[in-house]
């Protein structure tokens, strides 16, 4: 049932690992939380300390996502990479 959603994800994977230096910064970060959530689902993890303002990044946009399901966050995640 979802191995076609599965399948685009890893595809659209693939593509943001190919051009990951050409792909902007915010929009690295939205599609960042979004791959966490479809992988791992909500981030329980502890908070990175503020200095490490990059990983706080990554951090805040994984728990935005707290509750969306993982088939979910794959979907949003297809939708905005193949929009880059």
């Amino acid at each position: 049932m979802n191995d076609g959603i599965d399948n685009e994800f890893q595809n659209c994977v693939r593509k943001v690992n190919n051009m990951k230096s050409k792909i902007m910064y915010d929009d690295f970060i939205v599609i960042y939380g979004l791959y966490k959530q479809a992988l791992f689902g909500n981030n329980i993890v502890d908070k990175p300390y503020w200095f490490f303002f990059h990983k706080v990044a990554k951090w805040n946009s994984w728990k935005r996502h707290i509750g969306k399901t993982k088939n979910d966050a794959k979907k949003t995640y297809i939708n905005i990479v193949n929009l880059i």
